[in-house]
């Protein structure tokens, strides 16, 4: 049985998703996507990476924000 993805938060290339009982926040910056049981640990990663993401002039203009 596949557990389906569920995004739960997309902000300046940065994903929070739920597959099942785990969160996982991806990002244009990251690797590997960054996984947490809690989702308010997870909510409190997507915050700092979104937070990183616009701070990086860079990124912003790939997306087409700066």
């Amino acid at each position: 049985m596949t557990m389906d993805a569920r995004i739960l938060h997309a902000r300046s290339g940065v994903t929070l998703e739920q597959k099942g009982d785990i969160y996982a926040v991806s990002s244009l910056r990251l690797s590997e996507p960054a996984t947490f049981r809690e989702e308010s640990d997870a909510q409190r990663a997507f915050d700092a990476e979104v937070a990183a993401s616009e701070q990086d002039p860079e990124l912003m203009s790939r997306l087409g924000g700066a």
